[in-house]
This record gives structure tokens, C-alpha cells and sequence, in this order.
């Protein structure tokens, strides 16, 4: 789909303005840019203008920029989609170190490096505006299936400590429209997906949207089918497959995000831990080392 938009440019281009072949080439060099950015930003990126830019939309046979950016991201995400994260991800492994010392000092540093791209990329107001939906949301869904299921899960078990209300969907067998006909505005969807995408999770998020829920995706680009449609994305800066070699920095990412709700919601989240220490302390669920041999 994204080749059809490219050879349809390529073989208009000469019938282009000066301007209009500016917009053309920067599009064709990088149409992930075209995908997140306003005319009016292109614009100014090319030297041209937001008209030459809407100009150039319709040249090459689209109503408006509008049409031709929708295209675009729906290429984009058809292009992840099909693409095999597994398969290049089993060509790199065949370079990985042999020797279990090396191997282990290799996958230090490459945990290392992708918890650091992923922290990194996150900027301060982000961190505060997530936890912030986090903090005044009267109800928290989770959703992760399949190998997000893991950090969904963990994620879920920790926000219930620190402010309760939160619920995870586990897909499968679970009952879908009886939890999301329970959604209502106030209620905060935190989702996570990567490659290859889930499409229930996709389509839970986006029905939860319609019953005026705030989207917080947890994915690994703005062009992901969650990332399109979220309130706020969050980005795991990992090389494909996520699922197989970026778990440290998507823990790192929920850590992160759960270690600021406990310093934003000090006195709230102490009394939660009170709480759960009193019921834990009567609880058959812990082993009470008095009571061991």
C-alpha cells in the first residue's frame, strides 16, 4: 500500500512544481513525517508553504492533505503489521556472542541501552500527564494479551495497591462487552501492544474510547493501531521483536510510571500499604516464618 502511494508520487513528479517536487521528496524520504505532522509543519520543513502542501495533496490525486496523511499512517500500520519481527530478529541473533560470560555481558548492555532509550524518550510533562490520568481516573481497565499479558498483569496487581479500582481484561473466554459496558466517562484504558499487534486489544481500546474512556497506550511507535487512537502514547524504544528482547524497558516504563503515582499520591498510596500490610499480616496467603519448621 505505502509502494502504491510512492510510485503514484514517482510517476507524477515531473508534472510537479518546484515547490510541490520539495513536498514530494520529502515525503518519499521519510513518509513517517507525513504520517504525524500538520500541513502547515511540513510546510515550514520544506521551505514551502501549508497551500503548496495542500496543492501537492491534490496534484497527485487526493481531496485535501487531510486524505493524503490518512493514507499514509494506514500504510504505515499495514506495513508494520505485515512485516515479521521474529524472522529479523533470529538473523541479528546469529551474531550474538557463543561464550556465556560474553553472552551475559552483551545482553547487560543492550538491557541497559534499551531501558535508557525508553526513559529517555519519555519527557517530564509526559510522565506527569500519565500519572496524573492515573491519579484522578475513578476506574482503571488494563488490557495486554499474549506476551503483554505479563507486564498487564503486573502493572494491574500494582496500581490496585497503590489506588485501587483497577481491573484487568484477560481476553480469551473473559466476557469483553460486559466490562466494557461498564465503561463510562472517568474511567482511563491502559493498554498494551507490540508487534505483531493484537487486533482485541485495538478494538477494545477503541470501543472504550466511544463510551468516552481516556486511551493511554503503551506501545513502540505513534503509527501503531493503539498509537493513532490513544489519548497519550507512551513509546518503548526496543528493536523488534519487543516481546522477546524489551521486556526490561517496558518494566522499567510501568515502574517508572508507578514509582511517580506513589511520590505524586504519597499520602494516599501510604495508607493503601498500611492497609494491605494489616490484611496481609491475617492472611492465610503468607508463609509466617514462626509457623515453619
Amino acid at each position: 500500500m505505502m509502494e502504491t502511494i510512492r510510485n503514484q508520487i514517482r510517476t507524477m513528479f515531473d508534472g510537479l512544481t518546484a515547490g510541490q517536487r520539495k513536498v514530494a521528496k520529502f515525503l518519499l524520504e521519510d513518509p513517517g513525517r507525513i504520517a504525524t505532522l500538520s500541513a502547515k509543519e511540513v510546510g515550514a520543513r520544506t521551505d514551502t508553504s501549508e497551500t503548496t502542501v495542500i496543492r501537492f495533496s491534490v496534484e497527485v490525486g487526493y481531496t485535501g492533505y487531510g486524505m493524503l496523511q490518512k493514507e499514509i499512517q494506514n500504510a504505515l500500520v499495514q506495513e508494520r503489521k505485515n512485516a515479521n519481527p521474529f524472522g529479523s530478529w533470529g538473523e541479528a541473533a546469529a551474531g550474538e556472542p557463543e561464550e556465556p560470560a560474553a553472552y551475559i555481558a552483551y545482553r547487560r548492555s543492550l538491557n541497559a541501552a534499551n531501558v535508557e532509550r525508553t526513559l529517555t524518550e519519555i519527557s517530564p510533562a509526559a510522565l506527569e500527564q500519565a500519572v496524573e490520568r492515573i491519579r484522578s481516573a475513578s476506574h482503571i481497565a488494563v488490557i495486554g494479551l499474549r506476551a503483554s499479558f505479563a507486564p498487564a498483569h503486573w502493572l494491574t496487581y500494582s496500581l490496585n495497591i497503590l489506588r485501587g479500582n483497577v481491573v484487568l481484561y484477560h481476553g480469551g473466554m473473559e466476557d469483553g462487552n460486559a466490562l466494557l459496558s461498564r465503561v463510562q466517562p472517568g474511567w482511563l484504558v491502559i493498554a498494551l501492544s507490540f508487534p505483531r499487534y493484537m487486533r482485541e486489544t485495538h478494538e477494545f481500546a477503541k470501543e472504550a474510547k466511544r463510551r468516552s474512556a481516556q486511551i493511554l497506550a503503551i506501545t513502540d511507535r505513534e503509527l501503531s493501531p493503539l498509537g493513532l487512537m490513544a489519548d497519550q502514547l507512551l513509546k518503548v524504544e526496543v528493536e523488534p521483536p519487543v516481546t522477546l528482547q524489551g521486556m526490561p524497558a517496558v518494566f522499567a516504563l510501568l515502574n517508572t510510571l508507578t514509582g511517580f503515582l506513589t511520590v505524586r499520591d504519597r499520602e494516599r498510596v501510604q495508607r493503601r500499604l498500611a492497609q494491605e500490610q494489616a490484611i496481609g499480616e491475617r492472611s492465610f496467603y503468607f508463609v509466617n516464618p514462626a509457623d515453619t519448621d
